[in-house]
C-alpha cells in the first residue's frame, strides 16, 4: 500500500519562496536591459580643483605631483595631483578693540590641488571612477600615501 504524502505549506517555505523571487527580481533589474546608466555615461577624463585650507607646514609638503589620492571614507581612488599651488594661510584676528584684521601666518598654508581622474558624466553629475560623486562646493576628505585632510572642490572641467 502507498501512503499518499500531503503537501503542506508553512510560513517559512513561503518566506523562501518570496526572498529568492525578490532577488531574481532585483538581479534583473541591477544587471538586466533596465540598468541604463551605463549606456547615458560617457568615459572621460575630468580635472577638479581641490582646496585646502589652514594646514600645518609638514602636512603641506607631504603632498607631491603624481601622488594618487583617494576618498577617505571608501577608500576608493579618486584621481593623481597634477598641480599643486601653495600660500601662506591667511585668517583672522581679533584686535584690542573687538575688530577683526586679517593675518597671514607663516606656519600654516593654504593648498590648491589640481587633480586629474577618469571618470564619467552623467545627467550633469560628475563622478570619479564611476562611484565617487564629485560636487563643486562639497567637502571631500581625501588621502595619500602620506597626508589625510579635508577639503573643498572649486571648480571642475572635463577634458
Amino acid at each position: 500500500m502507498t501512503k499518499k504524502r500531503k503537501f503542506k505549506i508553512n510560513i517559512v517555505d513561503l518566506l523562501v519562496v518570496l526572498v529568492v523571487i525578490t532577488l531574481i527580481v532585483a538581479a534583473s533589474v541591477k544587471f538586466g536591459k533596465y540598468n541604463t546608466k551605463t549606456d547615458e555615461s560617457s568615459e572621460t577624463t575630468i580635472l577638479y580643483t581641490l582646496n585646502v585650507l589652514n594646514v600645518r607646514d609638514y602636512s603641506a609638503n607631504a603632498y607631491k605631483s603624481g601622488d594618487t589620492v583617494y576618498d577617505s571614507l571608501t577608500g576608493v581612488n579618486i584621481g593623481v595631483i597634477k598641480d599643486i599651488v601653495q600660500e601662506n594661510a591667511v585668517t583672522y584676528e581679533i584686535t584690542e578693540d573687538g575688530g577683526l584684521s586679517k593675518i597671514t601666518n607663516p606656519y600654516r598654508r593654504d593648498l590648491t590641488l589640481y587633480i586629474e581622474t577618469p571618470g564619467t558624466v552623467e545627467n550633469n553629475a560628475y563622478y570619479a571612477n564611476k562611484s565617487i560623486e564629485l560636487k563643486v562646493n562639497s567637502q571631500k576628505v581625501i588621502e595619500t600615501k602620506y597626508a589625510k585632510t579635508t577639503g573643498t572642490i572649486s571648480s571642475i572641467n572635463v577634458e
